[in-house]
């Protein structure tokens, strides 16, 4: 909490005030009691005559009403059980006169080992202490005795009231931090479901153009199969031209085709008739586009118009039986 720090030492049956800002003393009061009952309507006096701004109380105990104790040859107990123990036997370490006691303890440390500082104060005078910063609007800060302010004394009532404070804190840090989570979640899940349809709604938008793309490849790639295709079909047509183009060339006046077969691989088949095969066949064997010409069996003698004709079958390339024969 910020504001001014209002801190107040109380003695057997006074008390002074100072108001603390920056480590300075910017006023200064003086009260007296004579009861326990009287210490509240003191501190209330005392926080009104203070500055405002005076938010905190800062409470030092003198000795007395203050009790403070070094103890020796303690149980070794771990540090938050020692306060416990000495609470259990407060009557042994510290003087009653007939009330209830607020103790607190602490181990001095590894230089005293086995060795507490403690502290105790009636329990009513700090209720008192507690009631008086409750009626100031004061938020109490600490209890502590002069020569030690390490140790605190609150009442245990304040210390449950802190500690139920503390825990309505705490459960209402983590309802804040599953709400937090949460509304994170639900922003997060908010935000994927905005962009899908934002993504879906541009894929919607670019369907047609995406299918007319689509429909444009496809026509392109048809129209290539199609120009390599006409492609093809011209050189083929090139081809065959001008296999019959040599054929007809080497072919001698005395000789006549009756069927010719051709295909893109250069295979074919010649069947025709000639004075002599042999000459035909010294013709065709020298044109790079007839490999491999050769008679298929032997030729076969007619008279035609009164003359003697040789009836042959000449393969190329990879017709037939691929062996070449001669008559």
């Amino acid at each position: 909490m910020r504001g001014a720090l209002l801190r107040v030492r109380i003695g057997r049956s006074s008390l002074r005030a100072e108001a603390m800002r920056g480590g300075v003393v910017t006023w200064a009061g003086e009260a007296t009691y004579a009861e326990v009952t009287e210490l509240a309507d003191a501190i209330a006096r005392l926080a009104a005559e203070a500055p405002i701004g005076s938010r905190r109380l800062a409470v030092v105990l003198e000795r007395p009403p203050a009790q403070l104790r070094t103890l020796a040859d303690l149980p070794p107990v771990k540090a938050r059980h020692v306060a416990a123990l000495v609470a259990q036997q407060a009557g042994r370490f510290f003087r009653t006169n007939g009330r209830a006691l607020v103790t607190n303890a602490g181990w001095l440390g590894r230089a005293a080992p086995g060795v507490a500082r403690a502290a105790a104060v009636e329990e009513p005078l700090v209720e008192a202490v507690v009631a008086g910063a409750r009626a100031a609007g004061l938020w109490l800060q600490t209890i502590a005795p002069a020569d030690d302010c390490t140790i605190t004394l609150l009442p245990r009532s304040e210390r449950d009231r802190r500690e139920r404070a503390a825990r309505r804190l705490t459960r209402r840090l983590a309802v804040a931090t599953c709400g937090s989570w949460l509304a994170a979640g639900a922003l997060f899940y908010g935000r994927v479901l905005w962009d899908r349809r934002a993504v879906e709604h541009e894929l919607a938008a670019l369907r047609q153009p995406i299918a007319a793309v689509l429909d444009a490849r496809r026509e392109l790639r048809d129209a290539e199969a199609t120009l390599h295709a006409i492609s093809l079909a011209e050189q083929e047509r090139g081809r065959s031209l001008a296999v019959l183009a040599a054929i007809t060339h080497a072919l001698p006046d005395s000789s006549l085709l009756t069927s010719l077969a051709w295909n893109s691989n250069d295979a074919g088949v010649l069947v025709g008739a000639a004075r002599r095969a042999t000459d035909l066949m010294a013709r065709l064997d020298p044109l790079p586009m007839l490999p491999g010409v050769r008679l298929n069996g032997p030729t076969v003698r007619e008279m035609i118009a009164g003359r003697d004709w040789e009836r042959f079958t000449i393969l190329f390339g990879d017709a037939g039986s691929g062996r070449r024969e001669g008559s």
